[in-house]
């Protein structure tokens, strides 16, 4: 699902900051798809890509297992999502310039069925892409547009709930065997997008990545890239056509891709893992074999002018100290709600780290959440070896970061001005603090 958000961003997540990918798991707000506008007249105007063709559908023909993650509501704002399984089957006709396959589920409790129709125009080599369901007997107007590479876009008007929208697909065949489907609406005129359908396909008796309710991030990377001059919104575009779903299959979870205030060649991402194991597989898996990174990389690296600023990180829970084992905060918690994240690295005088979380943990964040400022998660450094020293991080043993997520700007400042004033006569803090840095990041999900 799209999210608009601004975020000021700490080294601390939330279970309150929950919202959805899932996996966050989106799609950015980009029309990759260059021909692709909106008329001044209204109309929608789409050009198919240099590549487009026939064949472009291929990939689905076949049986399919459905991981469906659905907004319980489009269009109100909605944050709840529901999860359920579903199946599919795919086959060409009509000579192969269309295809068909229906979708078997329940919905509500009550059977559902939807069928889709794809027909390819040989003339102006664009495909539309039609819908109907069970619980509505009727034809949607179709979506049009074409793949570009392993991205398809795909654009029509519709109707929701009585309000007039733009309706847009993007298929991700980039790993052919784990193809995603998504759907967003824009009451914009696509200048914004809610993203509130994800459709996580794999082939019967294939193993499915785990959904969003069963991941439990017990590790994680804070990724801080010094790019090219001008080449930002260039990298996030190859980042979220190549790197975002081959990464997620392969148990590296991409949380959050960020633009850092006040630093416009600067691209900040998180990526999470179960545990270091899983990280210790992930790595070469992804940097040696993968097909994603083999294809992309070069173009990647030659954007890039430094990646080595990684902090190495582990979520606290509700622990007082650095002891306690760590079971993991669930990946919804990285579903983020407010427009504004604020990202805190706090740098504890030597010996003083436990000071400072029990600091944390029994007046800071009582106080914020008796105020309804947010409730801050903490995360401190993964001190376990680095067995993949081609990707080095920093692990400092006295640091802690402190996530919150508060409604916009305004809304961060308001509390700031609260959170000063309650502790302006509370000396603790100093007595434990080395140093500390705010960073503030707006989220490009």
């Amino acid at each position: 699902m799209k999210r608009s958000i601004n975020l000021l961003l700490a080294l601390v997540i939330s279970p309150a900051l929950v919202k959805s990918q899932q996996p966050a798991l989106g799609p950015a707000n980009e029309n990759s798809m260059p021909g692709f506008s909106v008329a001044p007249n209204g109309g929608l105007e789409i050009k198919p890509s240099p590549t487009s063709s026939a064949d472009d559908f291929d990939f689905l023909v076949g049986d399919w297992e459905v991981t469906n993650h659905k907004l319980k509501a489009t269009l109100v704002n909605c944050t709840k999502w529901m999860d359920f399984p579903a199946t599919s089957n795919m086959f060409k006709i009509l000579r192969g310039i269309g295809n068909t396959d229906n979708f078997i589920t329940a919905l509500n409790g009550e059977p559902f069925e939807g069928r889709t129709l794809r027909l390819f125009n040989p003339e102006t080599k664009l495909w539309s892409i039609y819908w109907a369901a069970s619980n509505s007997g009727v034809l949607d107007a179709p979506v049009v547009g074409s793949f570009n590479g392993n991205i398809g876009y795909f654009y029509g008007r519709n109707i929701s709930k009585g309000r007039n929208i733009i309706e847009k697909f993007r298929w991700d065949k980039t790993d052919p065997d784990h193809p995603v489907w998504s759907q967003a609406f824009s009451t914009d005129e696509g200048k914004t997008w809610e993203w509130n359908w994800y459709m996580f396909n794999k082939r019967p008796g294939t193993v499915q990545v785990k959904n969003r309710e069963e991941q439990r991030i017990k590790v994680m990377e804070l990724r801080n890239y010094e790019l090219r001059p001008g080449k930002r919104d260039e990298f996030l575009q190859l980042f979220n056509s190549n790197f975002t779903l081959s990464q997620e299959n392969l148990g590296g979870y991409v949380l959050g891709k960020f633009e850092v205030k006040g630093s416009p060649d600067r691209f900040y991402w998180m990526r999470g893992f179960e545990d270091m194991e899983a990280r210790s597989k992930y790595l070469p898996a992804f940097y040696y074999n993968s097909k994603a990174w083999k294809a992309n990389r070069a173009e990647a690296n030659s954007m890039i002018v430094d990646n080595d600023s990684v902090l190495l990180v582990r979520p606290l829970n509700n622990a007082q100290n650095t002891t306690t084992p760590n079971t993991g905060i669930s990946r919804k918690a990285f579903d983020l709600t407010g427009d504004v994240v604020v990202a805190e690295y706090y740098w504890a005088k030597d010996n003083e780290l436990d000071n400072l979380i029990g600091f944390f943990q029994t007046a800071y964040r009582p106080y914020l959440q008796s105020r309804k400022l947010g409730d801050v998660s903490l995360w401190v450094s993964e001190m376990a070896e680095n067995d993949f020293p081609k990707l080095p991080v920093i692990q400092n043993k006295n640091l802690l970061v402190a996530i919150n997520s508060y409604k916009n700007e305004a809304a961060y400042q308001s509390a700031q001005k609260n959170i000063e004033t309650h502790f302006a006569g509370n000396n603790e803090l100093r007595k434990y603090l080395a140093r500390k840095e705010t960073i503030i990041l707006y989220s490009q999900e």
